[in-house]
């Protein structure tokens, strides 16, 4: 036999209740017991309903229809006849108890056990009426009657194993042999004094395990609304993979730490049993899922080691710090009885000389815990805190783990880390406002490339574009050949002239970072549309002069420049940024005179990857803040006028937070020195590369540097690159090759590394369409290139409508930082560039090499 749980997304609505049908109906050679939980949001409901039971009269009603609604739409009139009665019975019961408790003002735990706990009763009333219209012979037994506990917590009261054993041997047993599907309800019981009684909020899953193990179940199914355990919360991390096999220590280990999926404790009695749990889609049953067994496949490849990162929010981290610990014994005890003392659970531990840090979840008590402790010792309390696991068995014994986690967290304040006894997980405690950028960062390190197909599955995407490459993309790869850039100028006008308009109201200047893309009909387009241009080398200063840019609006941001490269600006009549001291007197040897803008470090960064950000501890760019001063004496000394802060924080970023807090400093130190004529706030603007993602608002940065202004407020510049031609370009390839393996369905395209650096440099993501995918289904496929490196990976796990050898296909969003990082690393030529001013209809398309602005 099989246990079958079903989650409230599982039996919501009525079409939740059709698939759970379907899924019941190919399983009853199995012999499946059903287990249900109430229905999705009725538990919360239900302890509203205790908490402000005056109030509730609504809140009942409304549970009340949708029971009855789902009731009466299972298709057969006599099943809902048949139910109708007990449902009705237990909506009085919950009316009873409202009054009760509004009568009362107060509800003793026996109470709230009954009303909260009748959620699922009412579940399994609907469940049984759409089985035995489906043609099942389904017999319904109330939980209570088999899952005994021991009395010792109403609301979360450890199972009696024994007492379980003796009455589903007698009451559910029966019906399986005569071949009846038996449905019960998650989350209840009954203690021995025969009151009901809760085995914790998430039970459902308990339950499950619990009669899985009693009546020795082949398979538990764990039945949810996602398609198993991924790696990390597809929240934070949308490319997340679906793990396929995982361990019971594993698991354990995620389920406690905050993965949604199961109970903490719901696979302890599977292991007791060696029974595998699978967590299933109920939305997609014909998907794998997740596997939990005994021993998981431990990889090969020692990058593979974490299975998953969870996290855990609402944390509160206790510091127990004193003297007397210092050679003492017994310290450690007395703590942990204060704990005990007041019922307050330890997750974390983190010990010193002088000192103990722990964390609890639950932090009702910590109060009274913090003052009993401070008999005998200070205590500070942290709220707002997070934990982030890693877990995976292979873990074990890999020193280099600790390392890559510390390199990938480094910009983040992490308040303890420590490994468990089982060397399967690390755990770090970080403020709750980074777990995000801290679980991406971990995501990032541990799961990039192509990984194992035996372990990991697809990843969690969104839907394809719902703005899919335009069709005339075809054409162009038809006229000119793959593979090529295609840039579209119109667009990039349009947006070059949005981003002069918005800084003109702020009486600024835009200069385009042409390291983004130097294509030279692009630069002509820009510089047509009132930019100035940022170049970083020579080449592109020749470059942007020769596009028609007057040398008055270039600036040059020297970075560990030569001398004469920096003068040769200046002597064409060009600005420069400075990021050195040694720079700084370097030119006052060779130019007495010159203005300049010095670039500081502000010690803030911001960026969608470690390598694109620019500005803190560990950048290489700018003249540290706290050295400012000794920048500015110096200039005065050798005769060079600063007339300029610049300061840029880094890349891809699409919040205005980072770049108004990088504002607001440059303004303070401008305050602080009168001669500053003009303030850069650099670039770094963020466009969209997944469905879904915000590009930077821009209108919003404008905004919020505009009260910063006054009447001798200095001059603003910015320096957008990526937020004006990102969007504008396309990298079109042909499918010179399919093939499978290991599980992996491998697309190999005419292109590679060497022409769009981005994805194997950054790990970045760019969406990809497959113009001749038509009509075709979707597939799960990993998208490659030609370049003999294993890091020549444009997607992995990628959702793309099915490919075949000579399918055309377009990498969106190329028009930034592709091209101009491309190589001919393997003898390999370089791509076309395509430039079409508008759709082809109305302009011709133009090949050009960007080398100069007549190779067009």
């Amino acid at each position: 036999m099989i246990v079958c749980k079903f989650g409230g997304t599982s039996v919501g609505d009525a079409e939740a209740l059709r698939r759970l049908v379907a899924i019941v109906k190919g399983r009853l050679q199995e012999s499946p017991l059903v287990v249900v939980s109430a229905l999705s949001g009725v538990s919360d409901e239900l302890i509203r309903l205790v908490g402000d039971a005056a109030a509730g009269e609504d809140r009942l009603r409304g549970i009340a229809e949708r029971h009855r609604a789902l009731l009466a739409q299972c298709g057969d009139r006599l099943a809902a006849t048949e139910l109708a009665h007990a449902l009705d019975a237990d909506l009085a019961s919950l009316e009873s108890h409202r009054k009760g408790i509004a009568l009362l003002e107060d509800a003793s735990p026996q109470v709230r056990a009954r009303v909260v706990g009748t959620g699922e009763r009412m579940s399994s009333r609907i469940v049984a009426a759409w089985l035995r219209a489906a043609g099942m012979n389904c017999v319904e037994i109330d939980a209570a009657d088999v899952v005994r506990t021991i009395g010792r917590d109403i609301e979360r009261d450890p199972p009696d194993p024994e007492a379980i054993r003796e009455r589903a041997a007698a009451v559910v047993v029966p019906h399986l042999a005569q071949g009846r599907v038996v449905l019960t309800q998650g989350f209840i019981g009954r203690d021995p004094a025969g009151r009901p009684s809760l085995l914790g909020r998430g039970g459902s899953d308990y339950s499950a395990s619990l009669l899985g193990r009693t009546l020795g179940a082949s398979r538990i199914e764990i039945w949810t609304d996602v398609d198993g355990v991924l790696t990390a919360n597809p929240k934070i991390v949308r490319e997340a993979r679906r793990v396929r096999v995982l361990s019971f220590d594993e698991a354990s280990e995620l389920a406690y730490f905050g993965a949604k999926v199961l109970h903490p404790s719901t696979l302890l009695p599977a292991v007791e049993a060696d029974i595998p749990v699978h967590v299933l889609n109920a939305r997609r049953p014909e998907g794998e899922g997740t596997t939990i067994v005994r021993e998981a496949i431990r990889p090969k490849d020692a990058r593979f080691v974490v299975k998953a990162i969870a996290e855990k929010r609402g944390i509160t981290v206790v510091h127990v710090t004193s003297t007397r610990m210092l050679m003492a014994h017994g310290f450690l005890a007395r703590v942990f009885e204060v704990f005990d003392r007041f019922r307050t659970a330890v997750d974390l531990v983190a010990t010193s000389e002088v000192s103990v840090s722990v964390t609890v979840d639950d932090a009702s008590a910590v109060f009274e815990v913090a003052e009993a402790l401070r008999s005998f010792a200070r205590v500070e309390i942290e709220r707002g805190m997070a934990v982030v696991c890693l877990v995976g068995e292979g873990m074990r014994g890999r020193a280099s783990v600790a390392a890559e986690v510390f390199r990938a967290v480094r910009d983040f304040p992490v308040a303890m880390i420590t490994k468990g006894a089982s060397a399967i997980n690390i755990s770090l405690v970080v403020a709750e406002s980074d777990v995000a950028s801290v679980v991406a960062a971990l995501h990032e390190t541990f799961f990039q490339g192509t990984v194992p197909a035996e372990i990991f599955g697809e990843s969690v995407q969104g839907p394809p574009a719902s703005e899919p490459a335009p069709a005339w993309l075809r054409e162009v790869a038809e006229s000119h050949g793959t593979p090529c850039y295609v840039y579209d100028l119109a667009e990039i006008g349009r947006r070059a002239e949005a981003v002069r308009g918005a800084v003109a109201t702020l009486g600024g200047r835009a200069f385009y970072a042409m390291k983004a893309n130097a294509n030279a009909e692009i630069l002509a387009r820009i510089v047509a549309c009132g930019l100035g241009i940022e170049a970083t080398s020579p080449g592109e200063v020749e470059r942007a002069i020769a596009c028609g840019c007057d040398p008055a609006n270039l600036l040059f941001s020297a970075a560990n420049a030569r001398t004469d490269e920096i003068v040769s600006v200046l002597d064409r009549g060009g600005r420069v940024t400075l990021s050195a001291l040694s720079e700084i007197a370097r030119v006052g040897r060779e130019r007495k005179g010159a203005e300049v803008l010095l670039r500081i470090n502000p010690a803030l960064g911001a960026g969608h990857h470690r390598h694109v950000v620019t500005g803190g501890a560990h950048s290489k760019f700018g003249i540290a803040l706290r050295d400012l001063p000794e920048a500015l004496a110096l200039a005065e000394k050798e005769g060079v006028r600063v007339v300029g802060l610049h300061a840029h924080i880094g890349s891809g970023i699409d919040d205005p937070a980072p770049l108004l807090a990088n504002a607001r400093l440059l303004f303070d130190l401008a305050a602080a020195h009168p001669g500053i004529r003009i303030l850069d706030l650099g670039g770094g603007f963020g466009i969209p590369y997944r469905d879904g993602e915000r590009a930077l608002d821009l209108a919003a940065v404008v905004e919020g540097i505009r009260p910063l202004l006054t009447e001798r407020s200095p001059e603003i510049w910015i320096e957008p690159g990526r937020f004006i031609v990102g969007a504008a370009g396309w990298l079109l390839a042909r499918v010179t090759c399919r093939k499978e393996s290991d599980g992996l369905t491998f697309v190999g395209l005419d292109t590679g590394m060497n022409h769009l650096l981005r994805p194997a440099l950054y790990g970045a993501y760019h969406r990809i369409d497959n113009l001749s995918g038509e009509g075709r289904p979707m597939e799960w496929v990993e998208i490659v290139g030609n370049v003999c490196e294993s890091s020549d990976v444009f997607a992995s796990g990628r959702a793309i409508a099915r490919c075949e050898e000579g399918d055309l296909l377009a990498i969106r969003d190329a028009g930034a930082y592709g091209y101009v990082m491309a190589s001919r690393y393997n003898l390999r030529d370089l791509p076309k560039e395509v430039v079409q001013d508008g759709a082809p209809t109305a302009t011709a398309a133009r090949t050009s090499r960007g080398s100069s602005p007549g190779s067009r």
